[in-house]
């Protein structure tokens, strides 16, 4: 399940303009995984410039729980919370909330958008959902059912 949102990951870079060769990755890891990595900008194909940052928190499993992102300001020389994806599973679903940050709570409580993928005998089922704050509930935005899906989204080995 983690391949589909590395997978997915990959496919949001290439449809909004992002260059692999345009940014460079160091990445921090423990036992569990991947902990920080730092995205920086390439310029003039040789300066690194700070960009983002991810720090991951994993479950008892090794999964990805929480991949919080980070913006660098150049005004303080520092990386600033935006936001957090909370991951969550089950046998057959993963669940991912998009939470930004609250800069007066000083905490993660701004529900924005959560997104469901659930695998299936036929393949995966994607849900987007976006925060209603009046109604207090989740409003579905969109569906896709993807059939025989296995080869179509994953690169194979």
């Amino acid at each position: 399940v983690l391949s589909v949102v590395f997978a997915l990951t990959s496919v949001v870079n290439a449809v909004s303009g992002n260059n692999v060769k345009d940014f460079a990755y160091n990445s921090e890891k423990q036992e569990s995984g991947v902990e920080t990595q730092t995205v920086y900008k390439v310029k003039e194909g040789k300066y690194l410039e700070r960009h983002l940052q991810y720090n991951y928190t994993h479950d008892e499993k090794g999964r990805v729980s929480a991949k919080e992102i980070l913006k660098w300001n150049q005004d303080n020389s520092r990386f600033e919370k935006q936001y957090c994806l909370n991951f969550s599973y089950t046998d057959n679903e993963v669940n991912v909330e998009y939470v930004a940050w609250n800069s007066k709570a000083g905490d993660y409580t701004n529900v924005k958008a959560k997104a469901v993928y659930q695998t299936n005998e036929n393949g995966m089922n994607y849900m987007a959902y976006s925060w209603n704050e009046k109604e207090n509930s989740w409003n579905l935005v969109t569906e896709h059912n993807a059939t025989h899906w296995s080869g179509a989204l994953l690169a194979n080995k």
